[in-house]
């Protein structure tokens, strides 16, 4: 009976925190106010009037915040929902000082809090370095959301939400590292490199175990198809599995596990998820945040002790002073040395200034001071980090939108305002012709149709002036050029998605369109002279892929697997070439139909035009070469898409009979279930068969002009296939090597150092031959081959051309003549 009375307990206060949180949260948007900061204050408030309550409902406003409840209930869902939301490619270009803040800047900081603590105040060292381990860590929950209100740049986001994921592991080791030495009583230099080692494998085995779980995870998500609950539950389990199985079984940082699952998932794993359930599951976690939040906050108000406060209060000041010099020797002396490293961007003195005041304290202060053994301040310790916590919540906190303002750093880029005027434009215009569609009928007043057009109009007139405003006072023609390119390519990257969503791309193929459009974009944002920009840009070489192909192809029994690996890249080539041909088709379209509206600009729309269709007819050309190269895959190919443009309009057709009533919604799932099954099935099947005929290629052979037909079969037995995608180095110029190479489909580029320089000297096609020179005299290759197309090679070894120069001694002679030639 008391155990269920307990869970009635239990449930009831939960519900009602939940309500107190939701009339805040409301409370707050009205009137335009900090929700967290809210919280604590109104968690102060209750608790304070709590004890003029009824002694009946007392016990539901005396709360205590225990480390468990912020550890093991709400850290995982904070954590793994701000990893996920984050943008990986943004959070790699910013690791440098994002990394510097968090474990050198953190441990600098913890220094800097402990002497200056220990300096002006009675507190020894010792437990002065503990405090300053456990302010050290931020929580930039409350000015992220005030960030994400006003509109801020988001990589000023990034830079302060990146330092919050990654020092809340650096906190949490470093703390425990000094308690360590404070219980021991003495400190050695084996006890300083033993912490050193601990911190080491805390902090980076939870960064592995982390990846190795999302991997996993990934994987099973990767099979599950447009299944919302099972998609869901499977990103829960990863948040709070990773975390325990990290911090619990493996004894390394649960915290950076969590945030490398997070990552993990949001980049790799991003098209793991499906994509009519991206959108939920973002939701979800959206509202899972909230809800870890509005408890902590909460609680963290109804837990404050005023008379442990009151009682400590110089003490407390002296912490706050410590934080605030520390703060500000790591951000203004720290960052700018990380932003002149090689590689690094430069972060400007608004952003420093915007990271030193957004440093909160938070959840994860309070979660360490409160998991602490007893060595002696504890109480003092719990005071002085909520007093801390108070501090920066409610000064910080309400002063950062003015300090936002006054650096002006919620004025949204030139390339958002115009497109919010422009969106503004076009719906302004679609609702002034929709005004006679509602007159047709005859149920609509002349009177409203009129006042309700010349709105309309005052509403364009407007907004034309406000867009020609912004162009003449901020905008000059390379700025307005590097807008419309912005635009092109944010149309390429909705089609791929759409693509995507639909089965007609891979999900690698899907996930490479996207980094060449990442890679341009960032391009154009940066580059002074657009001229230099190139949308046409293969994506990442896959070097790792590349030489585990070639140790396959070097082992007997893994031959044949390297021999379909080359064939599945070529094939992904293929798919890629067509993905980007219809994304500049998809660029094209809008970059006219935007030149329409905007005549005055037509020119210029014109010069970028001739750009995007001058790309498009390039990948045209490499698609053309693919097709000719290997009709194969091209045939393949377009059959998959036949057959999922099919199963695509039959899964929309019964769609519209549910919509209109005509067929049954159970009938329909079931119908749907089926068809979404071979989609899926579709998207990821890739052609890996090339027909190749070995003897038309002998016949084309030089040194096989002296051998018999029938002798074809014997060589033919003894040659290795091989497909290389192009651009794929076959032999490099100076390596040893002891194959020789024929050219079935494609063409080779053969290249030499010359004064320093790599310079093309030849162009082979099908029928020739290269690398014989180090087969006949186990010499290092004299020139570099590289595949210019796709290519169909054979391969013939050393050991392979003894057994066939045995038989026909005269091809040796051939081979040797043809060598001649070739060093002349």
């Amino acid at each position: 009976m008391t155990d269920i009375t307990s869970i009635v307990h239990m449930v009831s206060s939960l519900v009602g925190l939940l309500l107190i949180s939701a009339t805040v949260l409301s409370f707050c948007k009205h009137f335009k106010l900090p929700f967290t900061i809210a919280l604590v204050l109104v968690g102060l408030g209750i608790a304070h009037a709590s004890h003029w309550a009824p002694i009946t409902t007392q016990t539901y406003f005396r709360y205590q915040l225990s480390p468990e409840f912020i550890l093991y209930v709400c850290l995982p869902t904070l954590l793994f929902e701000s990893a996920f939301s984050l943008n990986p490619r943004q959070l790699r270009r910013n690791l440098t000082p994002i990394l510097t803040l968090a474990i050198p800047g953190l441990l600098i900081s913890t220094f800097l809090i402990g002497f200056i603590v220990s300096w002006l105040t009675s507190i020894p060292l010792l437990p002065s370095l503990l405090l300053g381990a456990i302010l050290s860590a931020t929580d930039p929950i409350a000015v992220i959301a005030l960030f994400k209100q006003l509109g801020a740049p988001k990589r000023l986001t990034v830079l302060i939400e990146g330092e919050s994921l990654f020092n809340d592991a650096t906190s949490i080791v470093t703390a425990k590292l000094i308690l360590g030495v404070i219980v021991a009583g003495v400190f050695t230099s084996h006890q300083f490199w033993h912490g050193v080692q601990d911190f080491f494998l805390e902090f980076f085995g939870g960064v592995v175990v982390g990846w190795v779980i999302a991997i996993i995870v990934g994987y099973i998500l990767g099979k599950v198809k447009s299944d919302p609950e099972i998609e869901i539950s499977l990103t829960t389990i990863l948040a709070y599995g990773t975390f325990i199985i990290a911090q619990d079984i493996l004894h390394v940082s649960g915290v950076m596990a969590t945030v490398a699952a997070g990552l993990t998932l949001s980049g790799w794993g991003r098209a793991k998820i499906s994509p009519p359930v991206s959108q939920y599951l973002e939701h979800f976690w959206e509202f899972l945040a909230y809800i870890a939040n509005a408890l902590i906050f909460l609680l963290v108000g109804l837990s404050v002790n005023l008379n442990a406060l009151w009682s400590s209060l110089h003490t407390l000041g002296v912490v706050v002073f410590a934080m605030l010099v520390s703060r500000a020797l790591i951000i203004y002396l720290l960052i700018p040395l990380v932003g002149k490293l090689p590689g690094a961007m430069r972060i400007d003195l608004r952003y420093q200034t915007a990271i030193y005041w957004g440093g909160l304290r938070g959840a994860i202060a309070l979660a360490i001071v409160l998991s602490l053994q007893p060595f002696g301040y504890n109480e003092l310790f719990i005071a002085l980090v909520m007093g801390s916590v108070l501090f920066t919540l409610i000064v910080k906190g309400f002063t950062m939108e003015k300090l936002v303002h006054m650096l002006k750093l919620d004025v949204p880029p030139l390339a958002d305002r115009l497109a919010k005027e422009e969106a503004q434009l076009a719906a302004t215009k679609e609702a002034l012709d929709r005004i006679p569609l509602l007159q047709k009928g005859g149920f609509f007043s002349a009177r409203i149709a009129k006042k309700t057009t010349q709105y309309c109009e005052s509403v364009l007139k407007e907004t034309n002036e406000h867009i020609e405003t912004l162009r003449e006072k901020e905008l000059d023609e390379n700025e307005e050029k590097r807008l419309i390119y912005l635009r092109g390519l944010a149309a390429a990257n909705h089609l791929y998605y759409r693509l995507f969503a639909k089965g007609h791309l891979s999900e690698r193929a899907y996930r490479d369109l996207l980094d060449i459009i990442v890679i341009t974009t960032d391009t154009l944002r940066f580059l002074p002279n657009l001229d230099d920009v190139d949308l046409v840009t293969p994506p990442h070489s896959h070097d790792w892929q590349i030489l585990l192909i070639n140790i396959f192809e070097k082992l007997p029994l893994l031959h044949k697997v390297a021999t379909q690996l080359r064939a599945m890249r070529i094939a992904r080539d293929y798919e890629e070439e067509w993905g980007q041909y219809q994304g500049l088709d998809a660029i094209l379209t809008y970059l006219e139909r935007l030149k329409e509206s905007q005549l005055q600009k037509a020119v210029m729309f014109e010069s970028i035009i001739v750009r995007f269709a001058a790309w498009q007819s390039l990948v045209k050309k490499q698609l053309d070469g693919i097709a000719e190269q290997f009709p194969e895959f091209v045939t393949a190919m377009q059959e998959r898409l036949a057959k999922r443009l099919i199963l695509q309009a039959e899964f929309d057709a019964i769609q519209h009979q549910v919509e209109g009533g005509v067929l049954p919604t159970s009938v329909a799932k079931t119908m749907q279930e089926g068809l979404s099954d071979n989609i899926y099935k579709l998207r990821e099947k890739t052609s890996t068969r090339i027909e190749l005929d070995p003897q038309e290629l002998l016949s084309k052979v030089p040194f096989c002009q002296h051998i018999p037909v029938s002798g074809y079969g014997e060589i033919i037995a003894l040659l290795h296939e091989r497909l290389t995608p192009a651009d794929e180095v076959i032999i490099r110029e100076g390596e040893k090597g002891q194959s020789l190479f024929l050219i079935m489909r494609g063409v080779v580029r053969v290249s030499k150092k010359i004064d320093g320089e790599e310079r093309d000297v030849a162009t082979l096609l099908p029928g020739d031959f290269f690398g014989e020179m180090a087969l006949l005299h186990d010499e290092r290759r004299t020139a570099t081959c590289r595949a210019a197309t796709p290519c169909s090679l054979y391969e013939l070894r050393r050991s392979d051309f003894e057994k066939i120069r045995h038989k026909y001694p005269e091809i040796e002679k051939d081979i040797e003549k043809i060598e001649q030639e070739r060093r002349t």
